[in-house]
């Protein structure tokens, strides 16, 4: 009998699954946040630091680089922090927390001290290290939390919130500007903090961990290139193809779109309001198919389906024929990215989970960093911008080729105990 029969038919399991769907809910929140956060410091963090600097664009590339300097320095270390807390019985959510605080503490600063350059820096330094402090412990801290059985539902959740909270959010920036969208924003992500604060239980554990040092980090990269964790370099490339699959369309398809249609930048952005919509609509069915079907099958559906949707995109002739399909493709996208992380923790170690959640958030930022001077040599060589979806099916068939490298049953969810005391009894 299934998990699913069993919270049917007891009244024990049923309690268990409304706390299961209420953690899930809960840690969905840290979607929320970067749903918060993402948004409004990409619409609006560009042009308060041309304000400042003026059109010196090599000055303004060098401060956009910032968040991608302290996530460099930043996830390398609170992993393994997050780690030996754990390990010294203090958890890893106080690492979450201060980040959150710290975030929102740069949100209600930054509109305000985009007044010189030295105050500007500080308000993006504090709230980037916000962000970027609590990302390792952050994915470490769903799979504490959430049952195996469970994980792609916990992450489905993180997702759908993620998606939701980008289009609120840019709604409001939209409509009330920027000051008030940053401070609404920044008391969001204290509310986020305390729902996690009063209502996420971390297990104890009293296991060894690595000392907190960059060194750890390296033991785990040695160790995942060795093979020693099942699955770890398929799923990390398949994790970089998807976030080089998504880093290609945000950066690119407003130029593919000029220059294939013919339409303003404005009549572009319909595409991008598609894609979050999919987001939301994928994200819930991604984690069920995940828990039902299987993580590594639902990760095939996904990319399947993604492909066949940017080749259909390549032969669309208007914007608008092309906005259903990058909703569809969107939808697919949830798949893998719902299904992958549950897969590759499945097998980690609980007391080694911030290092190697560190190493996870490090595999998506290399996606996104190699993803721009590749794709832009690409359109170099083709002449132009209209290979750009036929790019995107190539690199999402790759990352089929990846996932069907994880062996079958590698990285599925562990039994529930309910359901192994069930079959021997």
């Amino acid at each position: 009998m299934s998990a699913i029969d069993l919270a049917s038919t007891a009244p024990e399991s049923g309690i268990r699954m409304r706390s299961v769907y209420r953690t899930c809910a809960v840690i969905g929140l840290g979607g929320l946040f970067a749903g918060i956060t993402g948004p409004l410091i990409s619409t609006f963090l560009p042009p308060l630091v041309q304000r400042v600097l003026g059109d010196h664009r090599t000055a303004i590339g060098f401060v956009m680089a910032i968040d991608n300097v302290l996530l460099l320095l930043l996830v390398p270390w609170a992993g393994p922090a997050s780690d030996r807390a754990v390990q010294r019985g203090r958890g890893r959510l106080r690492f979450v927390l201060g980040g959150y605080f710290l975030a929102a503490a740069g949100m209600v600063l930054l509109p305000t001290l985009a007044t010189g350059l030295l105050p500007l820096l500080a308000a993006i330094v504090i709230l980037n290290v916000g962000i970027n402090v609590q990302r390792a412990p952050f994915q470490a801290l769903v799979a504490d939390v959430v049952p195996s059985r469970w994980r792609s539902l916990g992450t489905a959740s993180v997702t759908f919130q993620m998606c939701v909270g980008a289009i609120v959010f840019l709604m409001l920036g939209r409509v009330l500007g920027m000051r008030p969208a940053f401070l609404i924003a920044a008391g969001s992500v204290v509310v986020v903090a305390g729902a996690f604060a009063l209502w996420l239980r971390e297990p104890a554990t009293s296991a060894a961990s690595d000392a907190v040092t960059y060194r750890a980090l390296g033991r785990a990269v040695r160790a995942a290139l060795r093979g020693d964790i099942p699955a770890v370099r398929p799923i990390f490339a398949a994790t970089l193809l998807l976030q080089l699959t998504f880093q290609t369309f945000t950066t690119w398809y407003a130029l593919h779109g000029t220059e294939r249609f013919g339409v303003r930048p404005e009549d572009v952005t319909t595409g991008f309001i598609a894609w979050a919509l999919g987001g939301v609509i994928g994200a819930l069915p991604a984690g069920w198919l995940g828990v039902r079907l299987g993580r590594r099958r639902a990760m095939l559906i996904g990319f399947a389906l993604m492909a066949a949707c940017f080749l259909a995109l390549d032969r669309v002739a208007s914007v608008q024929q092309a906005v259903p399909l990058l909703a569809l493709a969107s939808a697919s996208w949830t798949f893998p990215l719902v299904n992958a992380y549950p897969l590759f923790v499945e097998p980690v170690p609980a007391e080694h989970r911030g290092v190697l959640g560190a190493l996870y958030v490090l595999c998506g930022a290399l996606g996104g960093a190699i993803g721009d001077p590749l794709n832009g040599g690409l359109f170099d060589l083709f002449g132009g911008y209209r290979p750009l979806f036929l790019m995107m099916a190539g690199y999402t068939a790759l990352a089929v080729v990846a996932v069907l490298l994880v062996p079958r049953g590698t990285g599925e969810a562990a039994r529930p105990d309910t359901t192994s005391r069930q079959e021997g009894s």
